[in-house]
Formats: structure tokens, C-alpha cells, sequence
């Protein structure tokens, strides 16, 4: 057999050898996108699962504070109409100062994109700036920090060091900034907070040197709600 012969019988194979490899690199190129696609398909699964578990949870959501009741923006109206009213656009959280404002996660059943403070880690600085930034009038804008209404800080003398004997404080006082009208101090400089001109701004609250729990902390009249917008 000729060498043309020969060449023309192995041509066959090499073109066989050629569609076999794109056969191979074909199937890795099927086996890559299927990996990742799975791998999205695991993620966005693990994400459902998690919204899921947070709306079934049966914890309270962390901004209504048990007893203690949710403390709203300054200026904000009655729960009831506050909760008809607004239009959870976050424009108050956006304007905070402070960015004392947060806003209740999707566990918290109807208070779902409502705003809240916790004052205990970030005090309100009674900005007003908030009333001003709410378009549906949910939180009405105040001219003075007097007329925000939020709440009332209440001393709890076995905690306080100054009431207790245990130590020397006054951050309590000196931080508020209604001074020597809702908070005045006694004998040995013991806090006392006067409810008629207390607004509940928290600052008080997030200045406590007793850690573990607050010697002093503002306590809402709103009804503490639970998930799914239920009353506690």
C-alpha cells in the first residue's frame, strides 16, 4: 500500500478523534452550567428558607421591647392611625441624624417597614428631622423638642449605683437635654425624672453606666405587638 493510500485510510480516524473531543468538551461545558446553575438554585433556596423561618418565628420582633412598648419617631401619631397612615417609604430612618431610626423586618408581621428606636444603642437627639421627611403625615413635624411624645424614662433605684449607694454616676443628667426639667437630682445627685416634661428621647437610657440592664429606660404607652400585628 502506497503512502497516499495509507494517509487517506488514517484521515478518517483523525477527523473521528476531532469530533470526539468537542463531544467531551461539549459534556464539560454541560456539566459546568448545570453546577452552577444548582449552585444558584441552592442559594436562592437557602434564602426562602430563611424568609420563611423569620416570618414563622415566634419571637417577638427586637423593636417592640417587651413590656417596655415601641418607641416610635417623635411626633409620630397613635399607633392605630400610625400604623394606617404610614407608608413605610423609610424617608424618616433616611433623614435621622442620628440614624436612630430602624425599621421592623418582615418577622414583624403588620409593623413590617415601620420605624422604631431602640434607645438603649442609639438614643433619638430630638433632630425633628424625621416629621419633616414623612410625606403622609404619620410623624408630624414638631417645631419644638418639647412636644415630642415617645415616651417616659423611668429609674429603677435597686439598679441605679447613685440610688443604690454602690457607686457615682450622673450621666443620666447630664446627657438629657431637658435638663433640670424632666430629669433633676436629689440627695447624692439621685436621678429623678419628672413624667410631666420627659419625652422619652432615650438618651438617658443609652448613657447608663449599668450595662446588663439599663438603671434607667424609657417606657412607651403603645401596646407591645406581637408577629402578625396581633396584641401581645
Amino acid at each position: 500500500m502506497s503512502r497516499d493510500e495509507e494517509a487517506r485510510v488514517e484521515e478518517p480516524r483523525l477527523e473521528e478523534m476531532g469530533d470526539e473531543d468537542e463531544r467531551v468538551t461539549d459534556r464539560r461545558e454541560v456539566l459546568r452550567l448545570a453546577g452552577r446553575h444548582a449552585a444558584k438554585f441552592a442559594v436562592a433556596a437557602a434564602a426562602l428558607l430563611g424568609f420563611e423561618g423569620l416570618r414563622r418565628s415566634d419571637e417577638p420582633p427586637i423593636g417592640a421591647r417587651g413590656d417596655l412598648g415601641i418607641v416610635r419617631p417623635p411626633g409620630s401619631l397613635d399607633e392605630e392611625d400610625f400604623l394606617a397612615s404610614c407608608m413605610r417609604c423609610t424617608r424618616c430612618a433616611d433623614a435621622c441624624e442620628p440614624q436612630c431610626i430602624r425599621l421592623f423586618g418582615p418577622e414583624a408581621g403588620a409593623l413590617h417597614g415601620t420605624p422604631y428606636i431602640v434607645p438603649a444603642e442609639q438614643a433619638c437627639t430630638l433632630c425633628l428631622a424625621c416629621g419633616v421627611a414623612c410625606p403622609t403625615g404619620s410623624i408630624l413635624p414638631l417645631e419644638k423638642m418639647t412636644q415630642a411624645a415617645m415616651g417616659v424614662a423611668e429609674v429603677d433605684e435597686r439598679l441605679c449605683v447613685v440610688h443604690n449607694g454602690t457607686g457615682v454616676c450622673g450621666a443620666c443628667f447630664t446627657v438629657c437635654p431637658l435638663r433640670n426639667r424632666a430629669i433633676t437630682q436629689d440627695y447624692r445627685d439621685s436621678p429623678v425624672v419628672h413624667a410631666d416634661a420627659c419625652v422619652g428621647c432615650g438618651l438617658c437610657e443609652e448613657a447608663c453606666i449599668v450595662r446588663d440592664r439599663r438603671a434607667i429606660r424609657v417606657v412607651s404607652s403603645r401596646g407591645v405587638a406581637s408577629v402578625g400585628g396581633e396584641e401581645a
